[in-house]
């Protein structure tokens, strides 16, 4: 995988995860009209340039995978994030919803470790998935936990989800009940390999 730099690759990245996240509940309770898709869209992009920030966005070698994916105690920030914000706090979430957002990014990282790697957002093209696809972003996020001997932190709100990560080597070690709409948060980590099992 590589860094997402170039103004396309950007475009691809985001496309891939807006096709991906784009009627995820997690997104919907965020936005001011939960029908307006271009909202729901915006949502997704200010986590894409948040984690670009943070030189965590990435694209698959095909071009067919995005994974946003960052040290947890990473902190960046720049006038044009700031700008970005504001404009999602003021046109997309609205005051009440945007406070509650940051209210609850607060709350999760009181029960997320503050040393390790965050798998923010992992997705593929719904129209050309392959095996191929996913084992290059599985690969990278777990030679990055094992070059580092970091764990890998990463939550979902989807029951789907929640079996596949169950099954891909991550343990889950807490849960919590959405304080703004019907979900459960599912928390899950994954160890890094030894270095013994690295040699």
């Amino acid at each position: 995988m590589k860094l997402v730099k170039t103004r396309f690759e950007d475009k691809r990245a985001i496309q891939i995860l807006e096709d991906a996240f784009i009627d995820s509940p997690g997104v919907y309770w965020m936005v001011k009209n939960p029908e307006n898709l271009k909202q729901r869209k915006w949502i997704i992009r200010l986590l894409f340039y948040e984690s670009k920030a943070k030189n965590g966005a990435y694209l698959t070698s095909d071009q067919n995978g995005a994974l946003l994916f960052f040290q947890v105690n990473q902190k960046m920030t720049s006038l044009r994030l700031i700008f970005l914000r504001l404009y999602v706090l003021f046109f997309i979430t609205g005051i009440r919803n945007g406070l509650n957002a940051i209210r609850y990014q607060k709350l999760i990282a009181s029960l997320r470790p503050t040393n390790g790697w965050l798998g923010l957002l992992v997705a593929t093209d719904k129209e050309r998935r392959t095996s191929k696809t996913a084992f290059e972003i599985k690969h990278k996020m777990f030679d990055s936990s094992d070059a580092s001997n970091l764990c890998i932190f990463i939550e979902t709100t989807v029951p789907r989800v929640r079996k596949l990560y169950q099954s891909s080597g991550y343990v889950e070690y807490a849960e919590m009940k959405h304080p703004f709409t019907d979900l459960t948060v599912w928390f899950f980590k994954r160890e890094p390999a030894s270095k013994s099992t690295i040699l």
